[in-house]
């Protein structure tokens, strides 16, 4: 059973941001796992929306908006001895118009079984490692109204005996259409094979603007897993109560094909904590039958 369970939830990992995505036809499919509890409660509309270090994970050109220093943590247990983690720095440069920043982003699984016959006791246990180092920079004002990014990301992936190694980058853009609407567009996992597999390229357009006197923000993101041939629609909004306390929520339309049991996968929801330089983001993912997800992002601006 606990293999079972270990093998659904691989297959899990194989979207745009923390759901389905069916066979599993690219290799480093934990890339595809979303980071950040708030881009993760805005249903993964993120590509404009995303901000602070933590942005280079969803869209790099937005890192040119950082004016100070930004750290940022994410730490979730996900299912039965799966953890996933990330830790991103960035810090804008002397004159303020470009950003620079490094990120490493994790997820294992633990004690996986392993058996040489048809046997209730396994013979061994392994692990499944992934890890992508990240070297970003994003400059602002490249032209009115244009900012642009590029992550640089080494990537490792290694269960039981197979370790393999890639190189890949991703180049990100945002685009100020008005004073209240903003257009994005990223490309992501532009790189070598692992292995024998393709890495999972990923093309991503999408807008969001602003409402109520920056009150209300709404975004939509459209995916195209190139390699998967799978298409998703993202749609989220964040409200803020006062300068304090947010409440988020999206979903993210294209699931279902992922037969897990429940329309509630591809949900997101959450709210947002921030007191002076310190943020503390939460949010609530369903994955139907495997059960729930809580995802938590702890930001430091300084």
């Amino acid at each position: 059973m606990k293999y079972k369970i270990w093998l659904s939830a691989a297959l899990m990992l194989a979207t745009p941001a923390v759901y389905g995505a069916g066979a599993g036809t690219t290799g480093a499919s934990f890339l595809k796992v979303g980071v950040g509890a708030r881009e993760l409660a805005l249903g993964s509309a993120a590509s404009v929306l995303t901000e602070g270090a933590n942005a280079s994970n969803w869209n790099p050109g937005k890192l040119a908006e950082l004016k100070q220093k930004s750290l940022s943590a994410s730490y979730n247990m996900l299912f039965i001895d799966e953890t996933q983690g990330a830790l991103n720095y960035a810090t804008p440069l002397s004159g303020g118009e470009s950003v620079v920043g490094v990120g490493i982003n994790y997820l294992t699984v633990a004690d996986i079984e392993k058996r040489l016959t048809d046997s209730d006791t396994a013979d061994s246990k392994f692990d499944n490692t992934n890890m992508a180092f990240t070297l970003s920079y994003a400059r602002a004002e490249v032209r009115p109204g244009l900012s642009l990014g590029a992550n640089l990301k080494y990537i490792s992936q290694k269960l039981d005996t197979a370790d393999d190694k890639a190189v890949a980058f991703d180049l990100g853009s945002a685009y100020k259409l008005s004073d209240a609407w903003t257009a994005a567009f990223v490309v992501q996992n532009l790189g070598t094979s692992i292995g024998p597999d393709k890495l999972p390229l990923t093309f991503k357009g999408g807008a969001a603007a602003s409402f109520l006197d920056g009150k209300l923000a709404a975004g939509a993101d459209l995916d195209w897993l190139a390699n998967d041939e799978r298409f998703y629609l993202s749609l989220g909004g964040e409200y803020l109560l006062n300068s304090n306390f947010a409440f988020r929520a999206g979903y993210q339309f294209g699931h279902s094909a992922d037969k897990l049991g429940s329309s509630l996968v591809g949900l997101g929801a959450g709210i947002g904590l921030k007191f002076d330089r310190f943020s503390l983001d939460y949010a609530y993912v369903p994955f139907g039958d495997l059960g729930d997800t809580h995802r938590m992002t702890l930001g430091f601006n300084f």
